[in-house]
């Protein structure tokens, strides 16, 4: 206790030096905690469009559906499954879907595509397919033959908003599945890959064309907020294993998309290289700012030790004037960095400048910093490790000052 007073004493002999230390590590903390948490907040609003485009937080599969996705292993008693889900707590939309590939013509020009059956009132209040319309009108409810169709496939195909095309695949039990359908409009999702590929057309006219007797490929679940995805999909599965459902099986978003988790695990590690070479910047300052503080206090230190001081109680009490400094300029990165991060978290970050590109694909240009225990963890925890790291050095030269020699110094 007695290092410690001597420490926090000797801080306060150079408050300008001890000043201008703190607040580098202040600015680096506060750094930290706003980057992080824009960072989480973009993956946050990544993952929000992600699930409302198509997936849903969640989906009812058949077991063994995922990842073959083959029609025969369909969900036969969808009603009895969205009864059980949408009594659930968080869940805000509950949608059947039939998910079948095909060729689609138009006159002489043929293309592959996905087909999905959808029921279109369930589907507007779960996904986004409704907002995405460039050309023409949503499906309205009864009608059986309105198609929706991508904008790159309506180019290729030579389609536009009332024309009709012609789709052609094999039905869950083997047999011939065609269809004649009009288009209502044209999505343009911003996923080049979907609008070359994807036509929505309704739930009755695909189950009936695929053979599929009334079931589905997947019920897809959207909850009011992702975090309560694991316990809502416990709860599902309980629920309905209690009525018999035992073939089901309920996947996440993470296991439907596979990619959306990686990238965004290795842009966070990536994250978090940079920030660590960003203090480490930092971090070579602070040492540097104490390794001059130690060599000008060579002559104390010296009386220091002839008057009887152990050379690791010198060192001790070197590096605790480190920890002291560092924690002083943690308290004020999180007086600094907190206040901004929360304004900005209720505000958001406007990239203005991209509006009408964001716009155009359905997507805010406004990212809300996400603040959270795990980014203050983060943040703090790289500030402290990197700073008393570098703080080592001039700790361990105290404990080699040689008594004799460090008297000479003035």
């Amino acid at each position: 206790m007695t290092l410690v007073r001597i420490a926090w004493r000797n801080i306060g002999r150079n408050k300008r030096r001890s000043i201008l230390s703190a607040l580098a590590v202040s600015f680096a903390c506060a750094v930290l905690i706003f980057s992080m948490a824009l960072q989480r907040g973009s993956y946050a609003d990544m993952i929000y469009n992600t699930v409302h485009a198509h997936t849903g937080h969640l989906q009812v599969q058949r077991a063994g559906y995922w990842p073959d996705r083959t029609l025969a292993r369909r969900v036969t008693s969808p009603d009895a499954i969205m009864a059980v889900v949408r009594a659930l707590p968080h869940v805000r939309a509950v949608a059947p879907r039939v998910n079948a590939a095909g060729l689609v013509s138009k006159g002489k020009r043929t293309f592959g595509g996905l087909i999905f059956g959808i029921d279109p009132v369930r589907e507007k209040a779960l996904s986004t397919m409704a907002d995405v319309i460039r050309e023409g009108k949503y499906i309205e409810e009864g009608d059986r033959e309105g198609v929706l169709v991508g904008s790159l496939l309506a180019e290729n195909l030579g389609a536009g908003v009332g024309d009709e095309i012609v789709f052609l695949g094999q039905g869950a039990d083997g047999s011939l599945a065609a269809g004649r359908l009009v288009v209502r409009g044209l999505i343009k999702t911003g996923v080049s890959e979907m609008d070359r590929t994807t036509l929505a057309a309704p739930l009755a006219t695909i189950q009936d064309a695929y053979s599929m007797n009334g079931g589905v490929s997947e019920v897809a679940v959207l909850l009011d907020r992702d975090k309560y995805r694991h316990e809502v999909a416990g709860e599902i599965e309980r629920k309905l294993r209690e009525r018999g459902l035992t073939n089901a099986a309920v996947l996440e978003w993470p296991t439907l998309l596979p990619g959306v988790e990686q990238s965004i695990r290795i842009d966070w590690n990536s994250g978090l290289i940079m920030y660590a070479a960003l203090v480490l910047v930092v971090g070579f300052g602070i040492a540097n700012t104490f390794l001059m503080a130690f060599m000008e206090r060579m002559h104390e230190l010296g009386v220091l030790l002839a008057l009887g001081m152990r050379p690791a109680s010198l060192s001790l009490m070197v590096y605790l004037e480190s920890v002291l400094l560092v924690l002083l300029g943690v308290v004020g990165g999180l007086a600094m960095g907190i206040p901004i991060t929360r304004y900005f978290q209720v505000r958001g970050l406007d990239f203005g400048v991209a509006q009408e590109t964001f716009a155009e694909y359905g997507l805010s240009p406004v990212i809300h910093p996400e603040l959270s225990l795990l980014v203050l963890a983060w943040a703090i925890g790289i500030v402290v490790l990197i700073s008393l790291a570098a703080a080592i050095y001039p700790a361990v030269k105290a404990a080699r000052v040689k008594p004799v020699e460090a008297l000479r110094h003035t």
